[in-house]
């Protein structure tokens, strides 16, 4: 049963993915068939320079697609962390990375009593960590189980059903750039449709005329909104040193509800947040950040 919803997974993403990559294909496909300003510029060679902007971008925008989709976005090793009972080490420096291929903390209890430094403890003064009952670990801080990768993800997001994959610790940077050049891509081609469009003396004329452009219009109406919406918000996200999880489910979170209204323990600053989430590939050991800078409500400490 595991093999045949591995490959049921498997036929799904391959699925969405070539349909994204249809769709993207078929507008570049229309821009050149019709009299548009993109194949005055290519395929007339009127404008190259022009034109070869205009399809580096369109590549980049499908390439850091993909990579966003076929990066690891941070699966949490269910046999290091069952087989490791690590202690969470405020000695370590809260400005440094953890090893791709090493577990940030780990075991099923984090045992050691920190009242000194307000850190959220429970009757038995440990932190009140998660423990995912599916993978029966404690996994790193600001992980949670995704049901649909069958994983535990660092630093997890949300689950994209356009990758097909979910957004952690370690792709979260390929979707941003992803949004941001598909963003840029979106406007640029709407322009290029709107200047493009040609006027006839009745609807009925101009629908048949440009009944393929208008689709492209179409397509572009729907999908643009959404898409700099998305961007808009991860950059809200990047430059607070959020996620959309920690965002929509806060008063869920056990490492968060316990917390002072809105305060994010994770807040390293706009330019450092920034930093960290665009320039370090390695997974942040974020017990020790949390442990040097959560405040807790008065009422539960």
């Amino acid at each position: 049963m595991k093999e045949v919803g591995n490959e049921r997974r498997f036929g799904l993403n391959a699925l969405v993915r070539l349909f994204h990559t249809g769709l993207c294909t078929a507008i570049l496909t229309t821009l050149l068939w019709k009299e548009t300003g993109l194949r005055w510029a290519l395929i007339e060679m009127n404008d190259l320079v022009y034109g070869a902007v205009f399809l580096c971008l369109f590549v980049t925008s499908l390439t850091l697609y993909y990579i966003a989709c076929l990066t690891d976005p941070g699966y949490v090793s269910i046999r290091q962390y069952k087989h490791n009972s690590g202690q969470v080490n405020l000695d370590f420096d809260a400005d440094a990375e953890m090893p791709e291929d090493e577990p940030e903390s780990t075991g099923t209890e984090c045992s050691i009593p920190l009242t000194d430094l307000n850190q959220p403890l429970d009757k038995k003064n440990r932190y009140k960590y998660r423990f995912c009952d599916y993978c029966e670990i404690q996994p790193p801080l600001r992980s949670k189980h995704c049901e649909d990768c069958k994983n535990c993800i660092r630093k997890y997001d949300h689950h994209c059903p356009w990758l097909e994959t979910c957004v952690g610790e370690r792709n979260h940077r390929y979707f941003w750039w992803f949004l941001f050049t598909t963003a840029v891509l979106i406007l640029w081609t709407f322009v290029i449709i709107w200047e493009s469009f040609i006027t006839e003396n009745t609807w009925a004329d101009w629908f048949h005329t440009n009944l393929v452009l208008f689709l492209d219009t179409v397509v572009l109406v729907i999908s643009g909104p959404v898409v700099v919406g998305l961007l808009v918000f991860h950059t809200y996200l990047m430059a607070y040193g959020l996620t959309t999880w920690e965002v929509a489910s806060r008063e869920r979170i056990t490492y968060l509800k316990y917390l002072d209204d809105e305060y994010n323990p994770f807040d390293q600053g706009c330019c450092k947040n920034i930093y960290y989430f665009m320039c370090i590939r390695k997974v942040q050991k974020w017990e020790t950040l949390y442990a040097k800078r959560a405040k807790f409500k008065d009422s539960d400490v």
